[in-house]
């Protein structure tokens, strides 16, 4: 998790629900457990892992989805 605009707390784990279009939604510090945010797919990586980022925010908020 990289976060630059403080909703997020950097090295947590906050769960996801898969979307269509790929898209995750994600809750933040305030509701983790929430689908406030909605995150898009711009990295797949050779060991299964996929890096997401936040939409429509000025700062630069990434995600990654481990592999399984």
């Amino acid at each position: 998790l990289k976060d630059s605009e403080g909703w997020w707390t950097e090295g947590e784990v906050y769960p996801a629900h898969v979307a269509t279009g790929g898209f995750i939604q994600v809750g933040d510090d305030d509701g983790p457990n929430g689908e406030e945010w909605s995150a898009a797919p711009v990295e797949y990586r050779e060991d299964g892992s996929i890096l997401y980022q936040i939409g429509g925010i000025e700062g630069e908020v990434l995600f990654e989805e481990a592999a399984q």
